[in-house]
């Protein structure tokens, strides 16, 4: 099958400018909560999983030890291999293919749990992605996605403190701002537009939240100077918040059973109303 592939999908791309040169206390506890609670949230013993945009298969082999069994799908030929050096070190096996995840080279039917973390936001049609997902999931399966929140409290209050600043300094630095989208990304998500995407493929059970406050100018520097066992005491305690308040969460958490009948596929070139790096998320009618 021929697919048009947008320009912004990089096919050789690589996560070496993901972390800053310097990582602050929120930006590490953000990580390892989302890591953290997709795998729970993903888990099932003796399950079958489906990792798409598995990038160096970390999360796949945590599973993998865990009892479950896999594959991986990923479409950067460099993350491909980093991820068989990985599992070749770690003495794992799994089948990697390289793939786009809006066109999923497996039958339907086909795995207990499908997972696609942090990445549904590289793909060059999202909503096609998640159709995918639940196309190959089992009737009984699951549905995990986990993605960042362009919405969250901590955007919300570094926008609005941003504009309140250049009020009193026009000549403010410009550098792109962490709320701005990344120019890897192909959609600004956030709490309803996840939702509006993925329902109509996926009967959504539950919207868990990570972390609260990522971004809010001067909270990763108050973290820093604090003892650091103090500071992730803090960070957890918000994490429990942002758990019950997925809305304002710096991350999303979603899991879901695949809908059957599976709705018919949009038409080529349709988009998710909403949905596109213009968008402003605020304006969006909520769910």
């Amino acid at each position: 099958m021929n697919i048009h592939v947008d320009p912004k999908v990089d096919l050789h791309w690589d996560d070496s400018h993901v972390l800053p040169p310097v990582i602050y206390p929120d930006l590490e506890f953000l990580f390892q909560r989302m890591t953290e609670k997709t795998l729970d949230v993903a888990y099932r013993p003796g399950a079958r999983f489906l990792d798409i945009g598995c990038g160096r298969a970390v999360d796949a082999a945590a599973l993998l030890r865990k009892g479950m069994t896999g594959a991986g799908v990923e479409l950067s030929d460099r993350m491909l291999e980093c991820a068989q050096a990985h599992l070749a070190d770690a003495g794992l096996q799994m089948c990697l293919v390289r793939a786009f995840g809006e066109t999923l080279p497996f039958s339907d039917n086909s795995f207990d749990v499908v997972i696609c973390k942090g990445a549904l936001d590289h793909f060059f049609d999202p909503a096609h992605s998640v159709r995918e997902m639940a196309r190959v999931a089992r009737p009984d399966g699951w549905v995990v996605i986990s993605i960042a929140n362009f919405e969250s409290m901590g955007f919300r209050l570094g926008r609005a403190l941003d504009r309140f600043l250049a009020r009193f300094q026009p000549k403010r630095d410009a550098a792109p701002r962490l709320w701005d989208l990344p120019h890897d990304h192909t959609i600004r998500t956030s709490f309803p537009l996840l939702c509006q995407l993925v329902s109509p493929y996926v009967e959504i059970e539950r919207v868990w939240g990570v972390s609260l406050f990522f971004g809010f100018p001067y909270w990763n520097i108050f973290l820093k100077r604090l003892p650091r066992p103090l500071a992730f005491g803090i960070l957890r305690i918000i994490d429990r918040f942002a758990s019950i308040m997925p809305f304002f969460a710096d991350v999303l958490v979603l899991r879901g059973r695949p809908r059957r009948p599976l709705p018919a596929r949009m038409p080529s070139g349709h988009k998710v109303p909403g949905f596109s790096p213009e968008t402003d998320p605020a304006a969006a009618p909520g769910i």
